[in-house]
């Protein structure tokens, strides 16, 4: 199976974060597409927005790792435990309705699925807006990172339908493995996000990207920040006021224990990410591509 070696990139932990952000709310209370032609999405009305499974592999680790690079060492076994795979694939059929196999998309780091779900996009496979299940130690909504700066400053004020492709000055896009369903939402692609965490995890979202900068809050809606008013927000520790807000989306977060689906899927996600698990979780990987992808 074709691997994709992505460039390294850093998640910081939620404290980090604070002293980025200046302001956070009490929250205390490698791969292409992959699928055989025979295989479609499953035959719910057409007019339900697809149903995407995102599972980032540390999902099933514990504790959860926030410091790493893609390329540093891996997390050691002896100081992270991996769900049993009877334990692990009984959560995917049985909580999360996994009953057969699905097309879908297999990554080593997770920013490469934001390009894996444009190109599936481009090719009418994904039909967006579609919604996403986020099993992961991570939100993946910014916090830690500094990819959402470029986003908010500067991609938000261009056309939608031009930001799957745009660069920074220097090339980079700013989509990281902490930040790469910010982007996938700033592009319109998303419907509704659930995240789901394991102990350990949650209570990590970003409050610039929540509705009225609330990390509590149960909506997602970008906003598009000048630059300057960014720097001001930044160094005040206090919100920004945004030129423009993007369309609030549903979102909810959730413990493994609290979770249980309502409706199939019809595509599945798989992401590696080396750098937060450790060797043991291998056979966990090896056995989801095994038993669930189509």
């Amino acid at each position: 199976m074709l691997r994709v070696t992505a460039t390294p990139l850093r998640r910081n932990c939620v404290r980090e974060c604070v002293e980025r952000v200046g302001f956070l709310p009490d929250c205390s209370d490698a791969s292409p597409f992959r699928t055989d032609r025979n295989v479609t999405p499953s035959s719910r009305p057409s007019i339900a927005p697809q149903r995407v499974l995102d599972i980032d592999l540390d999902f099933f680790v514990t504790p959860p790792v926030h410091f790493a690079t893609s390329d540093g060492p891996r997390p050691s076994s002896e100081d992270h435990s991996v769900w049993p795979l009877a334990h692990a694939t009984r959560f995917l059929r049985d909580t999360c309705g996994v009953t057969q196999k699905l097309p879908g998309f297999v990554t080593t780091t997770h920013d490469q699925l934001f390009f894996q779900w444009r190109d599936a996009l481009e090719r009418d496979i994904l039909t967006p807006p579609f919604h996403v299940t986020h099993l992961d130690a991570h939100a993946d909504l910014g916090l830690g990172e500094n990819g959402y700066t470029y986003l908010m400053t500067e991609l938000l004020f261009t056309p939608p339908t031009d930001r799957p492709y745009a660069v920074q000055p220097d090339g980079r896009t700013g989509i990281t493995e902490g930040s790469f369903l910010l982007y996938a939402i700033g592009c319109r692609w998303i419907s509704d996000l659930t995240y789901v965490y394991g102990d350990g995890g949650g209570s990590d979202e970003l409050p610039y990207a929540m509705k009225s900068f609330d990390a509590r809050a149960d909506e997602i809606q970008l906003p598009a920040i000048r630059p300057e008013e960014f720097r001001r927000s930044s160094t005040s520790g206090q919100p920004p006021e945004a030129e423009s807000h993007e369309p609030a989306i549903p979102y909810h977060s959730t413990h493994a224990e609290r979770f249980v689906t309502t409706e199939p899927y019809d595509f599945i996600c798989l992401t590696k990410s080396p750098g937060f698990t450790p060797p043991t979780a291998d056979p966990l990987f090896d056995l989801i591509l095994s038993e669930f992808f189509a």
